[in-house]
């Protein structure tokens, strides 16, 4: 079920399309799904970006602003985004929730992936030839 987002009360209609267009970009760039506790990050630089675009202090004072660094320093540290050293072997990804190994599709080279693309579809039916006056159509 997804939150319904509060909006800050003197953002317009521009304000909350801008807004929600970050949000999306953010997500978008980081690829991977967020957790509750990770949406702030987001959150915070989409309403800071507007409040600067529009000339508004952010009204924090050095020690919010301290403890906001700390607070995204070791959100980094936590290394959420890193990948474990075990997770791609043996041309094949390990998933770390138990689950079976699959092939890694990075590990075969590009030229393979363009001659599949290259290859017509086998499945695919020729059509039956169309006859004018006894002479085959040609398509």
């Amino acid at each position: 079920m997804a939150s319904k987002t509060i909006y800050p009360a003197h953002y317009s209609e521009d304000d909350i399309a801008i807004y929600d267009m970050l949000i999306a970009q953010g997500k978008n760039l980081i690829g991977t799904k967020l957790r509750q506790d990770e949406n702030w990050i987001l959150e915070l630089s989409a309403k800071m970006t507007i409040n600067k675009h529009k000339g508004l202090d952010s009204e924090l004072t050095p020690q919010e602003a301290t403890k906001l660094r700390e607070l995204h320093q070791k959100t980094r540290e936590q290394g959420v985004f890193e990948t474990p050293k075990d997770y791609m072997r043996d041309g094949y990804i390990h998933p770390t929730d138990g689950s079976e190994p699959y092939e890694n599709p990075l590990s075969k080279p590009q030229e393979y992936y363009n001659n599949l693309r290259l290859q017509p579809p086998k499945d695919v039916i020729d059509p039956q030839p169309i006859f004018e006056n006894n002479e085959v159509i040609e398509f």
